[in-house]
């Protein structure tokens, strides 16, 4: 009985209906990010001044950062307040051996990454076993030590008065080099969202216990994930200290990046692939318009604006639309995605025939 209420309930081609939304919404992210990496990489030849190209290239190193905040904060729930300083780290890597060493941009940009993820590995191993806000604590206080290291390590860094770096003024190259690096890590998030490894790490996220009950190797992937993260923070760090030219420890150990970060990633929505995108886009451009208009007001207006945000949309931009039934913007976007598909699209099913269709 139950089983022929089913069959009536679709018809032959609704039922295979379903099969097809899933592939198309599997690949939807992968053509945008196609169709997304060729238009912007058109963009520079078309003649964008440097002014523009200096706000696309600021944007893609912040989805870089934020994404790959994202990865451990984000994907485990460790929430790390004291990311910063690894791409401190990592500028003044490439600082000291190009300036001291006389060494290549290129060749000083994997010894970055390489270092800020040693030191990852060599903080993370025991702060790791830390739970909730103690670990979010201990990162800062890290963050707080390293900067003072780097004031009184006076021979290698100069302290206060900082080095300078061979200027380069090619904007083009920078605006590339941040675009490919914002393509890969947003694709390797999205890799993330759908291998094995990143299940485990949200099984972390929800239950660590249960987790580790079953079978994952929870301090090994929550390494893993956090060098990663190191190193993809420290490279940029790298590149940035190359663009400004410029470094001291104010400079590359700034405390409104560890605001800054959380923000654009809370913002767009924890844990997802495209919600460090999102909420970097908006976050710089709310920033840069109500700043330009408003003055020192803006941190007031952005305040607001946050409180809003964090009120309606808990879960951020992107995991309200995606998983975010508990609020009030959620349902309300359940509702329009499921008015829009017909009924055919399995995300947004109605319980009701998604229990009868079972029995």
């Amino acid at each position: 009985m139950s089983s022929s209420v089913a069959e009536e309930a679709t018809t032959p081609s609704e039922r295979l209906a379903p099969g097809r939304n899933v592939r198309e919404i599997r690949y939807k992210p992968v053509v945008a990010l196609v169709l997304a990496l060729i238009g912007m990489s058109v963009l520079p030849p078309m003649g964008l001044n440097d002014s523009v190209l200096l706000t696309l290239s600021t944007m893609f190193m912040w989805i870089i950062l934020s994404s790959s905040w994202n990865f451990i904060s984000g994907f485990t729930g460790y929430v790390d307040f004291g990311h910063g300083v690894f791409f401190g780290l990592g500028g003044y890597v490439t600082g000291i051996l190009m300036v001291k060493a006389d060494m290549s941009f290129a060749s000083t940009v994997p010894l970055a990454a390489l270092f800020a993820a040693a030191c990852a590995l060599t903080v993370g191993y025991p702060l790791l076993r830390l739970r909730g806000v103690y670990f979010s604590i201990a990162m800062l206080g890290s963050f707080l030590a390293v900067r003072e290291l780097v004031h009184m390590a006076t021979p290698l860094t100069e302290g206060a008065q900082g080095l300078v770096l061979p200027p380069e003024v090619n904007r083009h190259f920078f605006y590339y080099l941040y675009l490919i690096g914002a393509v890969a890590v947003v694709a390797l998030a999205w890799w993330l969202r759908r291998s094995q490894f990143g299940v485990s790490l949200l099984a972390i996220k929800g239950d660590e216990r249960g987790a580790e009950a079953r079978g994952i190797n929870t301090t090994m992937l929550k390494l893993t994930i956090f060098c990663l993260s190191a190193a993809i923070t420290g490279a940029v760090g790298a590149c940035w200290a190359y663009e400004v030219t410029f470094i001291d420890p104010e400079i590359m150990f700034r405390d409104s990046f560890l605001i800054n970060v959380a923000i654009m990633t809370v913002l767009g929505g924890l844990g997802t692939v495209w919600g460090p995108v999102i909420g970097t886009a908006l976050f710089l451009m709310v920033r840069d318009t109500v700043w330009a208009e408003q003055g020192n007001s803006f941190l007031v207006i952005f305040g607001a604006f946050l409180i809003v945000i964090v009120l309606f949309m808990p879960e951020g931009i992107v995991g309200t639309i995606q998983r975010g039934e508990r609020t009030v913007l959620g349902r309300l976007t359940r509702r329009l995605r499921h008015r829009g598909s017909g009924g055919n699209d399995p995300a947004v099913r109605p319980p009701a025939l998604a229990v009868r269709s079972v029995k």
